[in-house]
């Protein structure tokens, strides 16, 4: 066979990528490997060289898909995308159900989603039937159209005809790990992988994971070997947990091993996709493993915080859309307010100083897709909306000062939420951060 000189600058090239993929680099990731990079600037701030370079985004969590139905918030993905822009965003985060999509037996597999009217997020009247893998597609095409950048997530969800995937995986992390392969390679080969700006491998890790349970089971071993720390407690020379983490050395040492092999193995296989772990808690655990693995350093800020939840109450309230009386709830989170306001706000300044360390430390941009105000709230008449909307505003600007990549307005940027109608709001706000 005669070789051409395209030939050869083709194959030298896949071999300088350090590739395997033959001569004639049919996939979609062999040929984003043959693009040349971006030349590369360099500046003091890091966000500069990103595109876009400061994200707003909306957190659509599975609604999506469970609500995209004829009459449903999201029946439309085209207008969905159109009334993002609208109001300023540039990005949307998603469920993109990686642990069905690992187990259908084809593409063009009908999957059924159970009902949940009262459901917080993601609510459906009765049980609904999706292509999953077309319905994925048509909506990341819908961004793409309109420039829309998607932050792909998983919430661990599953279906009636595979249940249980997160207990199916929980043990089989190479599963695990060839459902989002799946996944990807799939919106690549329907070339749907340009909008992606970052993957989170495991939603608010370790809260909707498969290895959830296996953590936990973790939590009832014993560290052979005593620390430092604990010698010095035991002779009375060191306070008692001044530096106690929330995991134990074998849970610490799980999770590290967890990330030091997800990471580099998406990394390797999709070498222009960013890809990360998102946190709501443990943050000090997982700074303290000094891991420059996370392209992305996306870490969920809320108002909670002990003296919070305590005035509150709001770990012990009903969460859900059914009919229920908030009247104390709202009279403590006013009083909460008056008693604690200036302390709340230092809190927030708090955290948002630690992640911006954090995301200096380990050179990799922070991001919160999901923030601010509690992590729960309705439209219901006895819960006010204009305290949260001042907070969340004034917590966007403190992102701003803290070098925040990316930021949300607040956890409630769907549809079917009365705010969605507020657009004014919504432009003024992320248009704020947009400049900043």
């Amino acid at each position: 066979m005669k070789t051409t000189r395209r030939d050869f600058i083709q194959s030298a090239a896949l071999a300088v990528a350090g590739v395997t993929l033959g001569m004639r680099a049919e996939s979609a990731e062999a040929k984003a490997l043959l693009q040349r990079p971006r030349p590369l600037k360099f500046s003091v701030d890091m966000r500069d060289g990103l595109s876009p370079r400061r994200v707003t985004n909306a957190m659509w969590d599975y609604s999506w898909l469970t609500q995209h139905y004829p009459g449903g918030a999201f029946a439309d993905f085209n207008k969905a995308a159109d009334e993002l822009l609208a109001r300023g965003f540039n990005t949307v985060r998603i469920d993109a159900f990686p642990l069905v999509i690992g187990a259908l037996k084809s593409e063009g597999e009908t999957i059924t989603i159970a009902g949940n009217p009262l459901a917080n997020w993601g609510m459906s009247d009765r049980d609904r039937e999706h292509v999953i893998v077309r319905e994925l597609v048509e909506f990341m095409r819908a961004m793409k159209r309109r420039g829309v950048s998607v932050i792909l997530s998983s919430w661990g969800r599953d279906c009636k005809e595979y249940p249980d995937r997160k207990l199916a995986l929980a043990k089989d992390r190479n599963s695990f790990r060839q459902s989002w392969e799946r996944t990807l390679d799939i919106l690549g080969s329907h070339d749907v992988l340009a909008p992606v700006l970052y993957v989170d491998l495991d939603q608010e890790f370790p809260f909707f994971s498969p290895f959830k349970d296996e953590l936990n089971e973790l939590a009832k071993v014993q560290s052979k070997s005593r620390s430092v720390e604990a010698a010095m407690e035991e002779v009375g020379q060191f306070e008692q947990g001044l530096t106690r983490m929330a995991w134990n050395p074998a849970q610490m040492e799980y999770v590290r091993r967890l990330f030091s092999e997800m990471l580099p193995q998406f990394q390797s296989r999709y070498p222009r996709q960013r890809f990360t772990y998102s946190l709501t808690s443990f943050f000090k655990e997982v700074r303290s493993m000094g891991l420059q693995l996370f392209d992305v350093l996306e870490l969920h800020e809320w108002i909670h915080s002990p003296r919070f939840d305590n005035r509150t109450g709001f770990n012990q309230l009903i969460k859900d859309r059914g009919q229920h009386d908030y009247k104390d709830y709202a009279a403590r989170v006013a009083a909460a307010l008056d008693a604690d306001g200036p302390m709340l706000v230092q809190e927030m300044r708090n955290r948002m100083a630690f992640a911006q360390s954090w995301s200096a430390e380990i050179a990799a941009p922070v991001v919160t897709t999901e923030a601010w105000g509690p992590w729960w709230h309705m439209d219901h008449p006895d819960l006010d909306w204009g305290w949260l909307r001042d907070w969340c505003e004034q917590c966007m600007t403190l992102a701003a000062e803290h070098k925040f990549w990316g930021v949300t307005p607040w956890n409630y940027s769907h549809p079917y939420w009365k705010n969605w109608s507020d657009v004014a709001w919504y432009r003024k706000v992320n248009q704020r951060f947009l400049r900043s």
